[in-house]
């Protein structure tokens, strides 16, 4: 017996995807679905995001299959976070996992970490310490903004104090890890919306490479079954540029999304752990096995 996924990320970057979602859904049947973040429209502002929950809703709902698929999901880089209690309100609903710094056991066991590294861009509330880099060097809006409980931006006074107090993107992943046993470790599958560094995941259109060294480090050490990210769109587009990649026995996925058309991953995970029939909506298949079959080995 096998248990089918479906892997996306990004779903603002055209919010009409989500209808292209759960068409993909109808198609795979998969046991569970996984969204790497980034999941609210872009345009109309905070209010554009807020109405967007009922719409969002009713997607959840028929991507459920009458409980025969778990959504596992969080909030991106550019969801606004004072809306989190709505989408709380989803997973109380059964309609979908807010795995927000949360561990999830269905069988596999589910961890999820959706902060970044800090970046030029103003919404800094998911930014956090990545080993030396606080604060990115380049700017596009002065010390960086945060949003009051009703949605309206506050400036900040001092970027790298206020990232200086929260806990680095390490910490966090390392109080998830405590919470799991060695075998759940074994058979744990990670959402981290910021992809690795040294994967080519984190690969800009201008060629920066900006995914995180920690969590490269801890995927190296840890060893999961499986991970995903999302957060740089084009960078399975860019040359060097991989949607999928092995850290040990480790697979990990990063999607992209670009254009119009949906890019997600679809895979098995079998009973011995084994991972089969791993396919890009766009880019095709994954490397295959050196037997030439369409198995990737994880032990």
């Amino acid at each position: 017996m096998s248990l089918k996924f479906v892997i996306t990320a990004d779903l603002h970057q055209d919010i009409r995807k989500w209808g292209q979602l759960v068409a993909a859904v109808e198609r795979e049947s998969p046991r569970f679905v996984l969204i790497a973040g980034d999941l609210l429209p872009k345009g109309g502002g905070f209010e554009g995001q807020r109405e967007f929950f009922p719409v969002m809703a009713d997607y959840l709902r028929a991507m459920c299959r009458d409980g025969q698929t778990t959504i596992l999901t969080f909030f991106g880089n550019d969801d606004s976070h004072p809306l989190e209690p709505l989408l709380d309100d989803l997973a109380g609903q059964g309609l979908c996992v807010n795995l927000n710094e949360k561990v999830h056991r269905e069988g596999l066991v589910f961890c999820g970490m959706n902060h970044v590294r800090d970046y030029p861009f103003g919404y800094k509330h998911w930014c956090a310490p990545d080993d030396d880099l606080v604060a990115s060097p380049v700017q596009f809006c002065g010390e960086g903004l945060t949003l009051d409980a009703e949605g309206r931006w506050v400036k900040l006074r001092n970027l790298r104090e206020y990232l200086l107090v929260k806990p680095c993107l390490r910490e966090r992943l390392e109080g998830l890890r405590s919470q799991l046993t060695p075998d759940e470790v074994r058979r744990s599958i990670w959402l981290i919306h910021n992809p690795p560094a040294g994967l080519g995941m984190d690969i800009c259109h201008d060629g920066r490479e900006v995914g995180s060294p920690a969590i490269k480090r801890f995927i190296e050490e840890t060893q999961p079954l499986i991970g995903c990210s999302g957060h740089i769109h084009e960078s399975p587009h860019q040359p060097g540029g991989k949607w999928a990649a092995r850290v040990g026995r480790t697979w990990w996925f990063q999607p992209g999304q670009e254009g119009q058309r949906l890019h997600y991953v679809s895979l098995e995970v079998r009973e011995d752990l084994e991972i089969h029939a791993c396919r890009h909506s766009v880019f095709g298949p994954a490397p295959t096995a050196s037997d030439g079959s369409n198995d990737i080995r994880s032990r």
